[in-house]
Parts: C-alpha cells; sequence; structure tokens
C-alpha cells in the first residue's frame, strides 16, 4: 500500500485498508491490554513499516536493548538492515533516565521534566518519524507519584510539532479510562488500541467486526474494529460511508 504525504500506516495490511491511511504524522496513540495480548507485535509492525520507508524509527523499552533487538529480528517481516543500518533504534528507559544522573526508582517531579526533554531532543536528533514507548508502565508510575499529569500532553504536543508519530504501550487489564491520569485532556489520543475488552453488537466486514464505541477518552464517531478473538482496535474519525 502506497502513502501519501501526511499519512502514516500500520503496516497491518486490514487495518491500513479500514483506515484508508488517516493515521496522520504525528498521531498519537496508546496500546492498552493484558501482557502477552499482542501489543508490542503490532507495534513492532509500525517500526517496521517506518524502516521500509527509509524512516528513522525509535523504540524506548523497559528491557535490555540487546534483547529487544534479538526479539525484533525474529520476525520475519524484520530486515537485518534495519537495525544494522541504524533505521530502527532502541533504548533503555532507565538508562536514558541515568543520563539525567539518577535512578529511574529515584526520579523526581523535575527530573521527569527532564526526561521529557531528553526524548524530545533524541528523537530530533535520529530524526526519527516513528516513536514507541512499550511499557510506558514505569513512567506512568512515577507521573502518578508526583502527579505529573500532563507529561502525556506534553510529549503529545512536542512530538506532534516534529511529525513523529507516537504510540506508548500499557500493560493493564482495564481499560484506558481506568486510568484518570490518561484521560485529563478530552481526546488526547487520536487512536486507541484496546485488547480484551467486551464488545457491543456488531456490523461485520469481511473477515473483521466493527463497533460502535463511547467513551470520554476518543471522539464520539469513533469504531472499534475487531482484530483478532484476544483485542480490539479503535480508530478515531472514520466517517461511516467509508466503513462498508
Amino acid at each position: 500500500m502506497e502513502g501519501k504525504e501526511g499519512e502514516s500506516w500500520f503496516g497491518v495490511e486490514q487495518l491500513d485498508n479500514i483506515t484508508l491511511g488517516r493515521m496522520v504524522l504525528g498521531s498519537f496513540g496508546i496500546f492498552n491490554g493484558p501482557t502477552g495480548s499482542g501489543k508490542s507485535s503490532m507495534l513492532y509492525h509500525l517500526l517496521f513499516e517506518g524502516a521500509g520507508r527509509n524512516e528513522n524509527v525509535c523504540l524506548i523499552t523497559n528491557e535490555a536493548p540487546g534483547r529487544i533487538a534479538d526479539h525484533i529480528s525474529s520476525f520475519n517481516t524484520h530486515k537485518p538492515k534495519w537495525l544494522k543500518d541504524g533505521y530502527i533504534s532502541v533504548f533503555n528507559a532507565q538508562d536514558l533516565m541515568g543520563l539525567i544522573g539518577v535512578e529511574f526508582s529515584e526520579a523526581g517531579p523535575d527530573d521527569i521534566d527532564l526526561f521529557l526533554d531528553l526524548i524530545v531532543q533524541m528523537v530530533e536528533h535520529l530524526d526519527a518519524k516513528r516513536l514507541v514507548i512499550d511499557p510506558f508502565n514505569p513512567i506512568l508510575d512515577l507521573l502518578d507519584l508526583w502527579e505529573k499529569q500532563f507529561f502525556l500532553q506534553g510529549l503529545k504536543g512536542r512530538m506532534s510539532d516534529l511529525g513523529v508519530t507516537t504510540f506508548i504501550a500499557l500493560d493493564s487489564k482495564g481499560t484506558v479510562e481506568d486510568h484518570p491520569s490518561l484521560c485529563l485532556e478530552p481526546y488526547i489520543f487520536d487512536i486507541i488500541v484496546q485488547f480484551e475488552k467486551e464488545k457491543n453488537p456488531p456490523i461485520t466486514m469481511n473477515t473483521m467486526t466493527i463497533h460502535r464505541w463511547k467513551g470520554s477518552a476518543h471522539a464520539k464517531n469513533t469504531y472499534v474494529i475487531d482484530v483478532s478473538r484476544e483485542g480490539v482496535i479503535l480508530v478515531p474519525r472514520i466517517k461511516p460511508l467509508e466503513v462498508r
């Protein structure tokens, strides 16, 4: 599928067909669901799609970068040159916090602001067009501890200014709306991917299922697309005439 200027793609054919490539550059999204429900795998496809278009992409994780690189390399859609030539850059969140001079568990409110500045500077230096933070849980724990609820608004705004499509992954058995610090600003997330969520009566389309969805974290004309038995995907701003 060929993208147009100002558009971004997941790299998952059925999802890209549904969204019609309308995930604009600078979109801000969240993948939420239990551990092992497929969040990381789908987000890797998002990074692969960018690298395949010769974009630099960035992954911030809580795991050792070498271990994540090995895992990424195990996907048959991955090309070795993406890691070798630096199209995909992997960083450990605790190592990044160490560059500020503090341990992650000991970071204070001012350190969190510096951490955000560091992420922005790193992404800008790499000229990255896609950023994934997986998992976001350790950062969210710090935000809740120090009541830094506006970290996400700052991340969204600064990444959007750079034209960087950004996704965070949250390991959670609940929904996004079960985390008040994620939903202080209405419609902060352009795209919400929610795994293992009870669904409303569906409209069937080919092999996928689309549902209406109501919630405070996204726009009223959001649809839910069932991509597997394990989960559903929410895609905002799809006009009803485009869902056939």
